[in-house]
């Protein structure tokens, strides 16, 4: 149960990461948004399959 937790907290993560760059795109910075939301998405992806 502790692993599907976990697994879901990191989806949730990278699923932030993914809404800031779609809202990024609408912006009048896309590329600024686009380089932020890459740091939830690499937090989340390490958190899911990284070292253990």
């Amino acid at each position: 149960m502790a692993t599907v937790i976990a697994y879901g907290i990191s989806a949730f993560i990278v699923g932030f990461g993914v809404g800031i760059f779609i809202a990024g795109l609408n912006s009048g910075a896309p590329a600024w948004w686009a380089w932020v939301a890459l740091i939830p998405i690499a937090i989340g992806l390490l958190s899911a399959f990284g070292p253990k």
